[in-house]
């Protein structure tokens, strides 16, 4: 079907509930509705199988507007329908809850209580998402007059009731500081002896309020900004990020600069699986694959630092185009590094799917059929490993996919066994691609001209990062600086599998459920409070960055 088509289709669906609807880009419905109709109108895109849930994007409109601004978001190949509903500005407006028909809206629905102060009714989890447990009630971060100073530390609450238990019932915490877990986040686990029957979680321990900090910042300072949501893709970021201001500043980027940028999400690719696979193994207790695929990861994050001049974040893009260019030399170091890497990734996808001890930790394990990947719209790797067939490169191309596509990698076991041999048998199509890719470069410059303010408008930007889909919605007044940029990572949607599947595991098998997701909470966390001793002082930008650089120093004098 085409973008058109599904379009047509999704207007006649939606026609019973519509208040008004505009076409505000070329693959984009925009269908105005009151909020009492949203389950409705979820429930016929539901039955007429017309995409999945997205994002949903909270914004403040100010209080000129006086209103509240909730945009739903579904995608279809292309295609992208948002359900757009305005809610008063005073108090906690209500909307009701979508998450018993989409189970991943229950941790956007958090979310929008959380930062705009809206009240999901029904929603199945209203506690805190994001924020932490000493933020006042009553203060939204995302709301138009929201200052720093209005979220000094309260009295924390209880967010999780400590270990029980009755009979052979226990509740058991892991986290926020754990040994199975790389990052912080806090599980809570009911047991039944080592049978898991209920399991809930917590984020926001690395939040650093990332969306509201780009509206302070121009669109070139944002470039920075947001590559230091993950170092694992921050490619992908900048990425998602310049297509959607390029598309409103309606600036052609270069067919070489778009060429080179696919060559460097092909290698973060590369980069982001070998660095999970190592992280994955360890979890298992194979130690050796650990070492192994983290000593083949350097050449990789070398070969990046040769091309961009660094090994996590490259700020390789810029607004327009790219900062360097491939010659013959640096042609050869990359065909050299993946001759290497190639091999190595066929002898780690012989170990993934034959290795006894590794297949007692995975065979079988965590199996989400196509259907359930369909309704927990998981998203990726962690999706495509189910049978899904969902990549935004092949749905809906953007860049220098259109014209160096890449082919489709599934499995339909769905267990962690399936997840690895996906993966594994993602990079050597990644090989491929970039070798097409550094073999037939297209001639020209590398970037072009781009203006300080951006024309009024928003739009939505989607790229395949190696987890899954990143989301960005972007809207500009017609100014030098952004008036809201909504980011959706993948890593939220994949949580809700991960929590769903595990009921009826072992608790033993927890480490490597999350680890098959392949997680990333720093993408996931987007106030920054710095803890001496026994006080503590919430900083502003200017006084974190005075205080890392007096750190450093003292640090640098001690020494």
């Amino acid at each position: 079907m085409t973008t058109e088509a599904a379009l047509q289709r999704a207007k006649e669906i939606l026609a019973p509930f519509s208040k008004g609807d505009t076409t505000p880009e070329a693959n984009r419905l925009d269908v105005n509705i009151e909020a009492t109709d949203l389950p409705a109108a979820t429930a016929a895109l539901i039955r007429s199988e017309w995409g999945y849930l997205s994002a949903i994007t909270p914004t403040d409109l100010g209080r000129e507007v006086n209103k509240l601004e909730l945009i739903y978001h579904f995608c279809e190949g292309a295609a992208i329908t948002s359900l757009r509903i305005h809610l008063p500005r005073e108090d906690q407006p209500d909307v009701p809850s979508i998450s018993d028909q989409i189970p991943v809206a229950s941790f956007f629905e958090r979310e929008l209580g959380e930062m705009l102060g809206v009240h999901v009714v029904g929603t199945p989890d209203p506690s805190r998402l994001f924020l932490p447990d000493d933020w006042p009630d009553g203060v939204y971060p995302l709301r138009e007059d929201f200052s720093i100073e209005k979220a000094a530390p309260v009295e924390p609450r209880e967010t999780f009731p400590e270990m029980g238990r009755i009979g052979n019932k226990f509740t058991i915490p892991i986290g926020p500081q754990h040994p199975a877990l790389k990052e912080p986040g806090h599980f809570e686990f009911a047991v039944d002896g080592e049978i898991i029957t209920g399991a809930r979680m917590r984020l926001g321990y690395v939040h650093r309020g990332i969306e509201k900090a780009t509206e302070q910042r121009n669109w070139i300072q944002n470039l920075y900004l947001l590559e230091r949501i993950c170092g694992i893709c921050s490619h992908t970021h900048t990425s998602a990020y310049a297509m959607g201001v390029e598309k409103l500043a309606q600036v052609e980027v270069p067919a070489r600069a778009q060429a080179i940028r696919e060559i460097i999400a092909g290698l973060e690719r590369i980069h982001s699986h070998l660095l999970w696979l190592g992280v994955s193994a360890h979890e298992a207790g194979f130690d050796t694959l650990f070492m192994y695929s983290w000593r083949d990861r350097e050449t990789v994050m070398d070969l990046l630092e040769k091309l961009t001049g660094n090994r996590v974040n490259y700020s390789i893009i810029v607004l327009g185009g790219v900062k360097h260019d491939l010659d013959a030399e640096l042609s050869r170091s990359i065909h050299t590094a993946l001759d290497y890497l190639e091999e190595r990734i066929r002898y780690y996808l012989h170990i993934v799917t034959t290795d006894t001890s590794f297949l007692q930790r995975t065979r079988g394990i965590g199996t989400m059929t196509l259907e359930e990947a369909k309704h927990f719209g998981a998203l990726g790797p962690t999706a495509r490993a189910s049978g899904l067939k969902r990549d935004v490169r092949i749905d809906s191309p953007y860049g220098a996919y259109r014209y160096f596509p890449i082919s489709l990698t599934t499995d339909d076991r769905g267990d962690l066994e399936a997840r690895f041999a996906v993966r594994m048998k993602e990079l050597l199509v990644s090989c491929v691609t970039i070798r097409i890719i550094v073999d037939n470069l297209p001639a020209g410059e590398i970037t072009t001209r781009f203006p300080r303010k951006i024309p009024a408008g928003e739009t939505i930007s989607r790229v395949e990062a190696p987890r899954g889909e990143a989301f960005y919605y972007i809207k500009s007044n017609g100014g030098e600086n952004p008036a809201r940029i909504k980011i959706r990572t993948p890593s939220i949607c994949n949580w809700t599998s991960v929590l769903n599947k595990a009921v009826g595991h072992q608790l033993a098998d927890i480490p490597m459920l999350i680890a098959g997701m392949d997680p990333c909470f720093s993408c996931n966390d987007r106030m920054v409070t710095v803890r001496k001793q026994d006080s503590s002082q919430t900083l502003t930008w200017s006084q974190l960055r005075e205080y890392g650089i007096q750190k450093y120093s003292t640090q640098r004098e001690t020494k």
